[in-house]
């Protein structure tokens, strides 16, 4: 039985789809285009054997004819290069970026570590010029790990009994007074804080030369413990305490606090180390005032006692002389 052939189709021949068909056209297309410019260059190249003159105007007239086309077909290149440049622009600027930035991180922490330094040294240039020739120093360390437990006021150090520190030595900081040695181990010790309830100073006010105990509360502040003071001077807020050197612990005239109210009683004060940033300190051996020179008499000169006694210008005396006023002084015998 015959297959009937598909309406509108042809008997006998295969259906050709829309796809084929344009293949077959484009070549088709590129076969005459090539074979038109084939031609062309071979009538050029015989036109320029005939006739050199007319050669030179009509390759002449194909450059002009082809340059526009040239253009329109490279600016799609010059575009793509464009972007490609562009690209490359922007993923160099964005490694520059990151290295500029890794050079503002690493000039930022060198920076950091330039303050501190600056600030370290002040401190220590600070505990410097608290230093006094007739005090001695024991050790130099860093008190740091501030405890407070209760109303316990204590911070670490790092030095101990190796370094010769021993309980009730002061500590003085950049700032001022510290505190004092509590507790000692061999190579770190402990130290009371002045605002540890336990603690007592002997201070005066700088500018008044008035006495008194500057007293820890276990707070931020000192209670400033003293007697009533004849006259019409009157403690103003802003007046320094220094340690007086009474009762032999302390050194003198060393920062202790500064009056911050005086309305209350007794008046408070604010210590000038924080216990927050204590650092270096210098631990000194406890100050013992120096005690009051005795007077001395005078060594009689040995020519005076060599020296004959002046002749008697008088009657001698009535009574008899004794062996012992008859004897020869002692320069004599010598």
């Amino acid at each position: 039985m015959n297959d009937r052939a598909p309406l509108g189709g042809r008997i006998g021949t295969p259906r050709r789809t829309s796809f084929a068909r344009r293949d077959v056209n484009l070549a088709l297309f590129g076969a005459l285009v090539s074979g038109v410019v084939v031609a062309f260059a071979i009538l050029l190249l015989v036109l320029a054997r005939v006739d050199p003159e007319q050669g030179r105007r009509v390759r002449g007239a194909v450059l002009d004819i082809i340059s526009p086309l040239v253009a329109v077909a490279a600016a799609p290149v010059k575009a793509a290069r464009a972007v490609i440049d562009r690209v490359g622009e922007h993923l160099t600027t964005v490694e520059r970026n990151r290295a500029l930035e890794a050079e503002i991180r690493a000039a930022r922490a060198a920076a950091a570590r330039a303050a501190a330094l600056e600030a370290e040294v002040a401190r220590l240039e600070a505990l410097l010029k608290l230093r006094r020739p007739e005090r001695r120093l024991v050790a130099a360390g860093v008190a740091s790990a501030s405890a407070a437990t209760g109303s316990v006021r204590a911070a670490t150090l790092s030095v101990g009994a190796r370094d010769g520190v021993a309980p009730r030595m002061p500590v003085i900081a950049p700032q001022g007074l510290a505190g004092r040695v509590t507790d000692v181990g061999l190579t770190a010790s402990r130290m009371m804080l002045l605002t540890d309830p336990n603690s007592r100073v002997p201070v005066k006010v700088e500018r008044l030369g008035w006495t008194g105990i500057a007293q820890g509360t276990g707070g931020p502040e000192l209670l400033f413990q003293h007697d009533p003071q004849p006259g019409g001077d009157t403690l103003a807020v802003g007046d320094r305490l220094v340690t007086s050197g009474d009762g032999g612990l302390f050194p003198p005239d060393v920062p202790v606090a500064v009056i911050t109210d005086t309305a209350a009683s007794p008046p408070r004060a604010r210590p000038f180390v924080r216990a927050a940033a204590l650092g270096p300190v210098m631990v000194e051996a406890p100050w013992l005032p120096p005690a009051d020179p005795v007077p001395v008499p005078p060594a009689p000169d040995e020519a005076d006692l060599g020296a004959p006694s002046p002749p008697a210008t008088g009657p001698a005396p009535a009574a008899t002389a004794t062996p012992a006023a008859t004897a020869t002084p002692a320069g004599a015998r010598r």
